[in-house]
């Protein structure tokens, strides 16, 4: 298995997470951002999209995150990531995880683009959400009582804590979500979380 990733893309880092936690034997190639999106862009052989995280399997061409993270699952060491069908609480933890990745990283997206053309209505909205989802978050029972399993959406959550500050997005994100913060100082001191920490800048 080849895994294309960048260094500071969430979506990818999960995967990479999940691959180190199913044991697999694959191989990473970086890609740097700044071909992501010019024709020379290595992924466009495997991928139309050109898009990161990118799986490639031997004739086996599987993208976006979520899909990439049940392939290996499939092929991993027997560790559980996802719910099983019908399980609709943890389908909701998955997708409320998801969503707030998404917001986040749209929210960056935005952040990037010239000052006088970003839209302050579209960072508020996102601003917003985060919050709210940190909140939904820090009353789960589960990280009130630090008891989580390491599964996709528990992954997820914790990966885009720390992209969030890494990207300067919610800098007081803690205050006042006292067990969401021990829940992620845990995490964060996880092989696999440190073996894919983000870049210095």
């Amino acid at each position: 298995m080849k895994l294309f990733y960048s260094p500071t893309s969430p979506y990818a880092r999960i995967a990479r997470i999940v691959a180190l936690e199913s044991d697999l034997k694959c191989t990473e190639e970086c890609v740097d951002p700044n071909v992501l999106r010019t024709p020379d862009n290595p992924v466009l052989r495997y991928n139309c999209t050109g898009r990161i995280p990118t799986l490639v399997s031997g004739d086996t061409v599987v993208t976006e995150t979520r899909s990439i993270c049940r392939y290996m699952e499939s092929f991993g060491n027997g560790n559980s990531l996802f719910s099983e069908t019908g399980d609709w609480h943890a389908e909701l933890l998955e997708s409320t995880a998801i969503s707030f990745l998404d917001g986040c990283a749209l929210w960056t997206r935005e952040y990037r683009r010239n000052e006088a053309k970003q839209s302050k209505w579209l960072i508020s909205i996102e601003r917003d959400r985060a919050q709210r989802t940190l909140d939904w978050f820090s009353s789960n029972a589960n990280i009130v009582s630090g008891n989580t399993p390491w599964n996709f959406a528990y992954i997820t959550l914790a990966v885009t804590i720390d992209y969030q500050a890494y990207q300067g997005l919610i800098p007081d994100w803690a205050n006042a979500r006292s067990a969401l913060f021990r829940w992620f100082e845990v995490q964060s001191k996880r092989a696999s979380m440190e073996a894919t920490s983000l870049p210095n800048r």
